[in-house]
């Protein structure tokens, strides 16, 4: 006889309940891989022009689910923008502000952005190029832009002391903005070099704007040579 006949009709299973931490823990999941894939997207030298669709495919998700993560494209591209900043080297920003010299907070700040235009160099090229098309998309780049320009502004302020512009004062902070955006670094750079490499460059443009002198680099010291030393040579 079979077992299953007397123990009669199973009662019906009650599935789990789905909490809602663990409902927001999958929204943030699926947001992130969304993320994750329009970050690789902008940031891959392949042919695939940059669309929900494309972003859905690497993500693995619906194109539905893109637009209700992020309702429009506009929206995906400038949380793809904050995304890069917060994951790059923006994020040691703070220790620029915690120097204590100015001078040396600036050059800081300016081999922070040299290595995040590294960093992000393809991707803020597709971004700007997204940005003529999309009036939307250029006002958040240019929100973005502002942030740094404020930042700039405080530097500015605490070198007052230690610097003789060439450039009228109310011009300093849109010359110095110019000098440290991405199409300088990227101008520069060229094709066979990375914003980082140009560092030097546009650090001697910003010392020469803001009357700077250059720090002089140290003559090397030669080692003292022992008797021994000088034995060995003469054989």
């Amino acid at each position: 006889m079979d077992w299953a006949s007397n123990v009669g009709p199973r009662p019906p299973v009650t599935p789990r309940p789905y909490t809602p931490v663990e409902r927001q823990k999958a929204v943030d999941e699926g947001r992130e891989r969304i993320l994750a894939a329009g970050r690789e997207l902008l940031k891959s030298d392949s042919d695939e022009a940059f669309s929900i669709d494309a972003v859905a495919r690497r993500a693995g998700v619906s194109r539905m689910t893109v637009y209700n993560q992020f309702e429009s494209k506009p929206k995906l591209l400038e949380a793809l923008f904050d995304s890069l900043a917060i994951r790059g080297p923006l994020m040691k920003m703070g220790a620029v502000f915690a120097e204590t010299d100015p001078i040396v907070a600036l050059d800081k700040f300016i081999a922070l952005f040299g290595s995040f235009w590294t960093y992000s160099r393809l991707a803020h090229s597709r971004l700007k190029a997204a940005a003529i098309a999309d009036p939307d998309l250029a006002d958040v780049i240019r929100g973005r832009n502002e942030r740094r320009r404020g930042a700039l502004a405080q530097l500015v302020k605490r070198l007052a002391g230690h610097a003789s512009p060439v450039v009228p004062k109310e011009e300093l902070v849109n010359t110095l903005f110019v000098l440290l955006s991405f199409d300088t670094f990227d101008a520069i750079a060229g094709p066979t070099r990375t914003p980082n490499d140009v560092v030097p460059i546009v650090r001697r443009m910003a010392y020469a704007v803001l009357g700077i002198d250059l720090p002089k680099r140290r003559p090397r010291r030669r080692a003292k040579r022992g008797k021994g030393d000088a034995e060995r040579q003469r054989r």
